[in-house]
């Protein structure tokens, strides 16, 4: 009795000293997320917090339009973005009810990231422990605070709008924890099941890439509860039923998104795939592009919000990168095959990778970006349980019990990773203070880049519109036409910023080298309204009115609704004496807006040049029944 007794204190102590363990744990997760990312609550919106926030027109009337967020796609009400498109009404609900608690606090907002990522970190510790019980709590605590500071994750926490990257993969987790049993061999039951599916649409409402882990959960039950094929094949088609309900959701939110003629599109300057390439440059490509989403998780610096064209250039087979990039690839697919039942872990690790960076890693389905940062989110668990089941291999721990003879030396090597990882967090974490540190960390980090150039450029134009010392606003804008000229040699179709180049130039009456530029603007973009616009309104006041005319015509023909065009073409006209064209684009600029004192005018005096009194008469009662005043300058800004 007394050997009973001592085991059964034995176990008791165990517990109590596991349960301490991981109470410790979770502390520790809690505190470094603090000193890594509180500083974040002092941060402004940056980047693409307008689009899917701030300037979201659902999202701006708070929760009582959460029906839209699930009938529209996530940017209809934004842009008017028809077709394919992000379907993400969770994220944007977590928005909602952000503008409804904070009327649009920048400072809420990245404080419900942070205790978004918090709670996370909990979860897969959670999550963890469950999937791997064989394993020391210890161990599992590496994993996560590996997990936790990895210098990529600076963007989804210090983004707003990467909310959504916190959410998908914060219910993927619970959904994942759901369907695995509490005992190997045993099946779920019926509530967690429905639990799991819930969670698991929760997560693809949050954001799409989240579909990977319809076959993740599936995988590690296969792996790690007995190889049963049957159970894991259930999994899936339970999973599948969620997946299945939620592309019915998008599809019909899709087809609600219609009546603008605005359409989403991938262009060459956001991914370099999608312009027009060969054969060899489409695969070399693909495989320099995984080259650097392993560089990214192994060697994350410098980091950058951005690497599209032509930071990460169209390459062929006679470039080192795609080698680099399939050699490394097919090294790790072969170590997950060969060591599937072996090493389970480290064979999960890379499958782990494969699967969940599978959705945005272009080699299956083009994306909008190259490469980001925010896609290697999940996939980096993998890098933590990679390096934790490597060196644990190497100093030979064992993972059970904790203890080796190199024990000191397999803790002292992972902490060594974790201070490196979360001094580069640290670093990386203020340059999202703002738009003007964020765009000029990406000049810097990613040169080659033209969006990079062209964002700090508008960043410093935008200064320069603040400053009322002369000297310091002349640097500014110099500092603005640089960067744009950067960005124009890196990509020369760029139209919006050879547009914003001309646009400076006209601003400080350079018309010559505005003419340069708004010409370049619609090589690239024939039918840019504002570049027409502008370039007529030069060439108006150069009183050259055939160039204006041709100019306003061509921004007419690409949008015949455009109130600007139609009023600048009824200027023109008169001003060139073209009576019977000032009338029909004034009847046409009237029918657009009745109110439209200039249009009035004018109408007036093209009469009257006509000899018709009655019309004139018209026109000048309309006139003076009119409180509105237009401007007769229609330069765009």
């Amino acid at each position: 009795m007394k050997q009973k007794k001592s085991i059964s204190n034995t176990k008791i102590q165990q517990a109590e000293t596991s349960s301490g363990n991981t109470i410790a744990i979770r502390i520790i997760l809690a505190v470094i997320v603090l000193v890594l990312y509180v500083k974040s609550t002092g941060f402004e919106f940056t980047l693409d917090d307008d689009i899917f926030y701030v300037k979201h027109e659902s999202v701006q009337k708070g929760i009582s339009a959460t029906g839209e967020f699930f009938a529209y796609g996530s940017m209809y009400k934004f842009d008017g973005t028809t077709g394919l498109q992000p379907y993400r009404p969770l994220a944007l609900l977590s928005f909602a009810i952000d503008k409804e608690l904070s009327d649009n606090s920048p400072a809420r907002a990245h404080l419900i990231n942070v205790i978004l990522y918090i709670l996370l970190l909990q979860v897969l510790l959670s999550l963890l422990i469950k999937l791997f019980p064989d394993i020391h709590k210890t161990i599992l605590g590496f994993m996560v605070i590996l997990f936790a500071v990895h210098p990529i994750h600076t963007e989804v926490i210090c983004s707003v709008k990467s909310r959504d990257e916190l959410l998908a993969a914060l219910f993927a987790f619970i959904s994942w924890y759901k369907f695995l049993p509490k005992q190997k061999g045993e099946l779920i039951s019926k509530k967690n099941a429905v639990f799991g599916i819930l969670f698991f649409m929760m997560a693809l409402l949050s954001k799409e890439s989240a579909i990977a882990f319809a076959l993740v959960i599936p995988l590690s039950y296969f792996m790690f509860y007995k190889n049963d094929v049957k159970k894991s094949l259930i999994t899936f088609g339970l999973l599948s039923i969620g997946a299945v309900v939620f592309l019915f959701m998008r599809q019909t939110a899709f087809n609600n998104s219609t009546g603008i003629p605005h359409t989403m599109q991938i262009p060459l300057l956001d991914n370099v795939l999608a312009g027009n390439n060969t054969f060899a440059q489409a695969t070399a490509t693909r495989m320099e592009i995984l080259f650097y989403n392993l560089k990214l998780l192994f060697v994350p610096w410098p980091l950058s919000w951005d690497y599209s064209f032509n930071q990460i250039p169209l390459v062929d087979w006679s470039n080192i990168l795609p080698w680099a990039g399939l050699i490394s690839y097919s090294l790790l697919f072969i170590i997950a095959i060969v060591q599937f039942r072996k090493k389970p872990i480290l064979s999960f690790s890379i499958l782990f990778f494969f699967i969940t960076s599978s959705p945005t890693n272009n080699l299956f389905f083009l994306n909008g970006a190259t490469i980001a940062e925010r896609f290697l989110f999940v996939p980096s668990l993998a890098f933590a349980f990679f390096v934790t089941n490597f060196l644990a291999t190497t100093f030979k721990i064992n993972t059970t019990t904790f203890t080796g003879n190199k024990k000191k030396i397999f803790s002292a090597a992972l902490i060594f990773i974790m201070i490196i990882s979360a001094g580069l967090s640290n670093a990386r974490c203020p340059d999202w203070k703002d738009n003007f540190s964020l765009f000029e960390s990406g000049a810097k980090n990613a040169p080659k880049s033209s969006r990079t150039n062209a964002a700090l450029a508008s960043e410093y134009m935008n200064k320069a519109e603040k400053e009322s010392d002369v000297v310091l606003r002349k640097e500014y804008v110099d500092s603005s036409i640089s960067f744009y000229k950067k960005s124009l040699a890196i990509f020369p179709m760029n139209s919006d910023a050879s547009y914003k180049v001309g646009l400076i130039y006209s601003m400080y009456n350079d018309t010559t080298q505005a003419i340069k530029y708004y010409k370049l603007s619609l090589d690239a973009t024939p039918q840019q309204i504002y570049a027409l616009n502008n370039l007529a309104c030069i060439y108006s006041n150069q009183k050259n009115y055939d160039s204006a005319i041709y100019y306003f015509g061509r921004s007419y023909v690409a949008d015949s609704t455009n109130e600007m065009t139609t009023t600048n073409l009824v200027i023109s006209n008169f001003s060139k004496g073209n009576d019977d064209q000032v009338i029909y684009f004034g009847n046409r600029t009237l029918e657009l807006n009745a109110k439209n004192k200039t249009v009035l005018e004018i109408l007036a005096k093209s009469w009257e040049r006509k000899g018709n009194a009655a019309m004139v008469e018209k026109y000048l009662q309309m006139t003076k029944d009119l409180q509105s005043n237009i401007n007769p300058s229609y330069l765009n800004k």
